[in-house]
């Protein structure tokens, strides 16, 4: 099942919660990488991308369904294990075939979230044949304003 269709089995009752939604409007989203490990040893050799910073246009519908936007760049064929958004607190698990290894990743988001704004952890995780690789980080995003007309 692709991340899309299992997150919206999920999304009725993330929805249910009032205090479970973004405010509509243009966000500014900041990726910022934090560190790469191999084995629980932490990889300094390895270059990490600078942060990347996105102005996204959200629009009321979506804003409605944090869930979908928090985990909105999962690759297709990653699902969606778990998704608890609500009083202000985000838990996504997520799981991503390797077919190249034959092990499954996994992509894990921990934050607190309120409508202007949110602050998540994430970390993935991926074994090989040279042991397990975590890679971690943070998503921070704030409400600029309206969208942009035009």
């Amino acid at each position: 099942m692709k991340a899309g269709g299992a997150l919206a089995v999920l999304l009725p009752l993330l929805a249910a919660a009032s205090d479970a939604q973004l405010q509509p409007g243009l966000w500014e989203v900041i990726n910022t990488p934090g560190a790469i490990t191999l084995d629980g040893r932490e990889l300094d050799d390895v270059p990490l991308s600078p942060a990347r910073t996105q102005r996204i246009c959200l629009p009321s519908a979506q804003a409605a369904e944090p869930a979908r936007f928090f985990a909105r760049e999962l690759a297709e064929d990653c699902r969606i294990i778990s998704a608890a958004v609500a009083g202000g607190a985000v838990a996504i698990r997520a799981s991503c075939p390797n077919p190249e290894e034959g092990t499954d990743g996994a992509l894990e988001l921990n934050g607190r979230f309120d409508r202007a704004g949110y602050q998540l952890d994430f970390t993935s995780r991926s074994e090989d044949f040279q042991g397990v690789t975590t890679f971690s980080g943070k998503l921070t995003g704030r409400h600029l304003g309206p969208c942009p007309t035009g």
